[in-house]
């Protein structure tokens, strides 16, 4: 069931790229975001599990659909979209990310990377410095039961069907 992705990403002109204390550069609100307000439509280019296997690192991806993944520009400023374990956006479909809350001048924009990881085998250590900081983010993390309590629907497709035929 594959299904046609855009190419090209879209971010608001709400936020923009800024020195982050959670990693480098992160998305930052340029101005007010209401809660569920579109902040980002992901776009990329579709490649397999095996392709995602080959690539080195830094890449930005998301898993769209069992073994399919979007690979994102490295020139579009949506990469900067830094992992939080409390994060201020969450995923409303595959590539569309919505405002979990109201966001001001000068928030920054985090979205939970468990919420769009479907590959087992991925982890990273976290420095986000929330106090729900669980140290390592892992493709896995769709598992915990609190996770799935806090994020309900908000999760990447997939990932909402292994959750769904987990119970």
């Amino acid at each position: 069931m594959s299904t046609n992705y855009a190419t090209d990403s879209w971010l608001t002109p709400s936020a923009r790229p800024r020195s982050s204390p959670i990693h480098g550069t992160g998305l930052v609100a340029v101005e007010q975001i209401r809660q569920g307000e579109v902040v980002m439509r992901i776009g990329g280019q579709v490649i397999t599990d095996e392709t995602l296997a080959r690539l080195v690192p830094p890449y930005s991806s998301l898993t769209v659909e069992e073994g399919r993944h979007l690979l994102l520009d490295p020139a579009h400023p949506v990469r900067y979209g830094n992992h939080s374990c409390d994060p201020s956006l969450w995923h409303d479909d595959a590539t569309t990310v919505v405002a979990r809350h109201d966001l001001g001048p000068g928030q920054e924009l985090t979205i939970d990377y468990a919420t769009h990881t479907g590959v087992e085998s991925w982890s990273m250590a976290c420095h986000c410095g929330s106090p729900l900081c669980r140290r390592t983010v892992t493709g896995g993390d769709w598992r915990l039961p609190p996770l799935q309590a806090v994020y309900g629907v908000h999760w990447s497709p997939p990932l909402l069907r292994r959750i769904e035929n987990q119970e």
